[in-house]
Formats: structure tokens, sequence, C-alpha cells
């Protein structure tokens, strides 16, 4: 099982960042298994990401939902 918080998003970020970076070298020196490999890689952190993001902006709406009723 994977847990993390929207307070790591920037290494999920940046991870993204390195496995596209990994992929188009691979595509490049035609290493099609390298790449497929990696593109689950980056699947799964689109998910991580958005799943994140969501919530993020879920406890930014909570939160000025509360600032507001005060």
């Amino acid at each position: 099982m994977f847990i993390t918080t929207a307070e790591f998003l920037p290494q999920h970020r940046q991870h993204r960042q390195q496995v596209l970076q990994i992929i188009t070298a691979a595509e490049a020196r035609g290493q099609a298994r390298l790449a497929e490999m990696n593109r689950q890689v980056l699947d799964s952190l689109d998910n991580v990401i958005t799943a994140l993001g969501n919530g993020a902006a879920d406890q930014d709406t909570a939160g000025q939902e509360a600032a507001d009723a005060s």
C-alpha cells in the first residue's frame, strides 16, 4: 500500500518530470520496453498528483468556507 499527502506534491511533480525525461531518452534510443515500463510509472504518478491536487483543492475550499462562516 502506498500512502502520501499533498505535502509531497512538489516531490511527485519533480519525479514526474524525471520519468518524462527517461521516457523521451528511451524512445530516442529505441528502448521501447524501458519507455513502456516508465509510462506505467507516469500513469501512477499522474493518478497520485490528480488525487492529491483534488484533495488539496477540497481542503482549501473547506478552509475558505470555515473562514466565511466566522
